[in-house]
Formats: structure tokens, sequence, C-alpha cells
């Protein structure tokens, strides 16, 4: 297999109505068009492509995303992102910029919904009914029977009722608005099409969301608020590590549940502290 070991991207230009991760995707299609990287060859590391571009790496990993959606790309798990050996017959990644386009950024809606759970955890564990919580309950129940049956996109769809029943045991109409639209972000076809594929490649994955959201739901009904703050926290910076970090810094602790640090944090993202009762 082919491995570049030289630059092969420019910088990309701060653009205007198209977003950051697609002029990434077209430089990425552009330079397989022109045979820099043939079929069956092995693109940089996620890190390089952004340092050339000068770009972060969540963008990258949402260009990279969408064109192994559209049948580009493909990830070979702890080895790195390849060019499909067998490209798709009309090879112009339109598929993958469309989803772009249509989409927000998942890495951003991630941090957006990271931050104001917080907050509804903390005023659902003080406000909550005791119906409220066996509504969290139920809804779990059923979510993580979907987990456990393969249903990868039923699980991953379901997440809105869980998330949902949460805010709404605030008692806050205007939380659940908030956090309905947050939800919408994270309910798009780039995001839904991301987890989806990363579970299917390994169903061991889901294994610490599982883990989270069971800690999660007790320490609700537990009435922990700091306890499920902290589950909260750690929930979305697991996804984060999960989605955002490539194949090749993956090690086995993702898969077993247990959080590994990784080499480079992508940008916007800080080690989480542990709140202390």
């Amino acid at each position: 297999m082919k491995t570049p070991t030289r630059a092969s991207f420019t910088k990309v230009a701060t653009p205007g109505f198209t977003k950051k991760s697609s002029l990434i995707a077209e430089q990425i299609l552009t330079s397989i068009k022109i045979g820099t990287y043939p079929p069956g060859s092995r693109l940089p590391a996620e890190r390089l492509i952004a340092e050339q571009m000068n770009v972060g790496r969540p963008a990258v990993r949402e260009a990279i995303s969408a064109l192994q959606i559209s049948g580009v790309l493909e990830s070979r798990p702890g080895d790195g992102t390849y060019v499909a050996a067998k490209l798709p017959a009309a090879m112009n990644g339109e598929t993958g910029i469309a989803v772009l386009e249509e989409s927000d950024s998942p890495f951003e809606a991630l941090q957006a919904r990271k931050a104001m759970e917080i907050g509804v955890v903390y005023l659902a564990v003080a406000g909550a009914s005791d119906e409220d919580i066996r509504r969290i309950q139920r809804v779990w129940t059923l979510k993580r029977k979907m987990a456990l049956s393969g249903n990868y996109r039923g699980f991953i769809e379901h997440g809105r009722d869980f998330h949902l029943a949460i805010a709404e045991a605030t008692g806050s109409r205007s939380i659940v608005s908030l956090t309905e639209g947050l939800l919408r972000m994270t309910h798009q076809s780039l995001w839904l099409s991301m987890r989806e594929q990363y579970y299917r490649q390994d169903p061991a994955r889901l294994a610490p969301m599982i883990r989270l959201h069971d800690a999660m739901v007790q320490a609700i009904a537990a009435r922990d608020a700091l306890g499920a703050i902290r589950l909260v926290q750690e929930h979305y910076d697991v996804q984060i590590e999960q989605h955002y970090t490539e194949p090749t810094d993956r090690g086995d602790a993702v898969s077993t549940g247990k959080t590994a640090r990784i080499k480079s944090t992508p940008a916007g993202v800080r080690p989480r502290k542990t709140i202390h009762r």
C-alpha cells in the first residue's frame, strides 16, 4: 500500500457560504482524481492533513466521514483511512459534500449539548417527580434493548427520547424547547451515519455508552446531582473521543469502556475535571 510521505494538500481559504469541511472533502477528492492517492492507498494521518490545510481536526474528521458515507474512503480500525479499492462509478463525491452542506457540525453540536445538559441534569435531579424518573428509566430500558439487539440506528435515534425525558423532568418548557433544537442538530444524516458506521465496525464499542447511560439513570434515580453531572460530562467526552480520534489513535480502552487519553486532543476539547463531593 502507498504510504504518503510528503505534503499534498494546501491551506483551506476562509470559507464564504461553503463549509470548511466541504472544502476539505473537495481537496481530498481532487487528490484522488489526479492520482496522488489511487484506489487502495492510505491517506496521511488526519493530524497531518489538518496541519497542511491549516484547519482543525474535527473538520477533517467530518469531511472524511462524509466521503466514507459516499463510498470514496474506508476506515480500517487500527490502521488508518484508505481510498476505496473500488471507487463509486461516478466518483465525484457529490453525495458526501451534500451531506456536509446539509448538516451542522456534529462536533460543535456535541460541545453545545454538553454545556447545556450539565445544567439540565442538575435541574432534573432537583425537580423530577417519581413518575419523571420512572419515565427516564423506561425510555433507557428500550434504548438499551436496541443496543443489545444490534439495532444501532434505533439506539442512536432513540437517544432523542432519552435526553428529552431528562429535559422534561426539569418542568421547564424553555429547557425542553432548547434541548429539542440541539437534538435536531445531532440527528442529521452526517452524525447518524458516523455513529452507525462506528458501531457496526465493532459492536463492542457500544459498551462504554451502555455503561455511562446505566450509571446516569442510576444517579438521577438516587437524586445524586454531582454524580449525574460527572456522568453527563463523561458521556460527551467519550463520544467526542470515539468519533474524533483517528482509527490509528484508538486503543482497546475505548472499546472496553475505559476512556483512553488521546495523543492529540481535538481543538476546543479540554481534559475533563472530576467533580469531588
